[in-house]
């Protein structure tokens, strides 16, 4: 499959998506004060799981970009959101911040969000052109919370 942008482009959202995990992680408390974070936290870590146990490691790919060897999965929690690791990271990483606030975290926070978000849509074009039932899909599933987004 043609890339329509550089594969630098690819690497360069999910550098800035690591980049920004990782500042959140050294700048305070990695897990929530009140026990609803934490519980939200759990859910987080329990949902990545599912999706890599139902994606499997070895099908996994980190850029946006679609392997050519890959097949959509429609299980497991791809059968209710589309992109069920980047809703886990917001799961984990909401509470955190909320939790344990500064602006620098919260700037990037925002950082965090705005880049899985467009590496979201980036995706799904990218989907979209590789697999022709994708939009099919797309009607029978939400992006990242069921029944709101």
């Amino acid at each position: 499959m043609k890339r329509l942008l550089h594969p630098v482009w690819s690497y360069s959202l999910v550098g800035l998506q690591f980049a920004s995990i990782g500042i959140i992680l050294m700048t305070g408390a990695w897990f929530a004060s009140h026990w609803l974070g934490l519980l939200a936290q759990l859910v987080g870590v329990m949902l990545g799981l599912w999706a890599v146990q139902t994606m499997h490691l070895g099908r996994f790919n980190i850029v946006p970009d679609p392997r050519d060897d890959s097949n959509l999965v429609e299980r497991g929690p791809y059968r209710w959101i589309r992109h069920p690791m980047y809703a886990s990271i917001l799961w984990v990483m909401l509470p955190m911040v909320a939790s344990d606030a500064s602006v620098q975290r919260l700037v990037w926070l925002l950082v965090l969000v705005l880049t899985l978000l467009f590496k979201l849509h980036y995706e799904e074009y990218l989907l979209c052109r590789r697999f022709s039932d994708y939009p099919d899909y797309q009607q029978r599933s939400h992006k990242l919370l069921p029944w709101l987004f």
